[in-house]
């Protein structure tokens, strides 16, 4: 909603402890690669420092060139952790 994703114009000032050290695999569905969408992906990649995984189901929908943009574009994205891996997937 609308209200939820006000949130994240602003993250928190401090990154919480779980976020930290404990999350090791994100999966996230339909994305459609707005622009609070990937602010949070960019948040949690560069701030999940145990992360392992972060798998995107994408939208069919989407055009292929807004697709092949918005993987571009996470796929440049700092990650905290070296052993992250980003993975695609069409819905």
């Amino acid at each position: 909603s609308n209200e939820e994703m006000k949130y994240w114009k602003e993250p928190p000032q401090q990154v919480p402890t779980c976020v930290l050290s404990h999350l090791r695999i994100i999966k996230l569905v339909w994305i459609c690669g707005n622009e609070q969408e990937l602010e949070i992906i960019k948040y949690l990649l560069r701030n999940a420092k145990v992360l392992e995984m972060m798998e995107i189901t994408y939208s069919q929908f989407l055009d292929s060139g807004k697709i092949v943009n918005m993987l571009t574009n996470i796929s440049r994205f700092q990650r905290g952790s070296a052993a992250c891996e980003v993975a695609f997937f069409p819905a």
